[in-house]
């Protein structure tokens, strides 16, 4: 028997961001919930599920049925694993550097963009080895 967790317990998971993984909690601004049918709920979280956590084995209909949709969910996914800014920001390791905020990433450019993600990647290193 599987053992039972808060997130199982609960009957809108994908929305509530505590239950989720931090690389997700910033995908998850979702303020207006408590406005919404019970119905409409049922479908966000079911979307959240497919669009943003790529998990089809929730309970209910599937929504993105077609294999490029589910491929173009996992792809999401995998991105989002392998961003080093993400990775470091749900690590909570940001810390010499609490005043990039994404929308300033945009302003920089894809050279300045792989210069900053490849400075926090040998940060990141120096401390592993340190450690070790």
């Amino acid at each position: 028997m599987k053992k039972k967790n808060k997130r199982s317990n609960t009957k809108y998971p994908a929305l509530d961001p505590a239950l989720n993984l931090k690389t997700r909690t910033d995908l998850l601004d979702y303020d207006y919930v408590d406005q919404l049918s019970e119905k409409d709920k049922e479908w966000l979280n079911r979307f959240t599920e497919e669009y943003t956590h790529a998990r089809f084995d929730h309970r209910g209909k599937k929504i993105q049925k077609s294999k490029e949709h589910i491929k173009d969910a996992y792809d999401r996914n995998n991105s989002r694993n392998r961003d080093i800014l993400t990775r470091v920001r749900a690590s909570g390791k940001l810390k010499d550097m609490e005043n990039v905020k994404s929308q300033d990433m945009n302003i920089l450019n894809p050279e300045e963009q792989l210069i900053l993600k490849e400075t926090i990647q040998e940060r990141l290193n120096k401390k592993r080895k340190k450690k070790v």
